[in-house]
C-alpha cells in the first residue's frame, strides 16, 4: 500500500508541474500563458528546494503541510481553469486521498 501511495504522490508532483507548463500552450491569452510558465517554473524550484525529501532545506511538520496544500491548491485551480470542472475535481479528489494516506500511513519521512 505504501508503495502505491508514494508512486501516486510522485506522479501527482509531476502531473502538477506538467499541467501548469501545458497551460503555456492551451492558455487563452498571453497573460495566462506567461502566468502558467512562471507558476510551473516557480513551483518546480520551490518544491525542489523545500519539498523534496532529500533536499538540504526540506520543510518539516506544519510548514511542509502548508507547502503541500498551497502547491496542490494552485494545481487544482489551474487544472479547473485549463481543463474544465471534471478534470479539476478528479485531480482534487486524487490529491486529497493521497495527502490523507500520506499522513495516515506516516509516509512523510519527517
Amino acid at each position: 500500500m505504501a508503495g502505491i501511495v508514494l508512486t501516486v504522490r510522485f506522479l501527482l508532483e509531476m502531473i502538477t508541474v506538467l499541467g501548469l507548463l501545458l497551460g503555456v500552450f492551451v492558455g487563452q491569452t498571453s497573460a495566462y500563458k506567461i502566468g502558467y510558465l512562471i507558476l510551473g517554473i516557480g513551483m518546480t524550484f520551490i518544491w525542489s528546494r523545500y519539498g523534496a525529501p532529500k533536499s538540504s532545506h526540506v520543510l518539516m511538520g506544519i510548514y511542509k503541510f502548508i507547502l503541500e496544500v498551497a502547491v496542490y491548491a494552485i494545481g487544482s485551480i489551474a487544472f479547473y481553469q485549463l481543463f474544465g470542472t471534471k478534470i479539476g475535481i478528479i485531480y482534487l479528489v486524487i490529491v486529497l486521498v493521497d495527502l490523507l494516506l500520506m499522513y495516515v500511513l506516516e509516509l512523510q519521512g519527517n
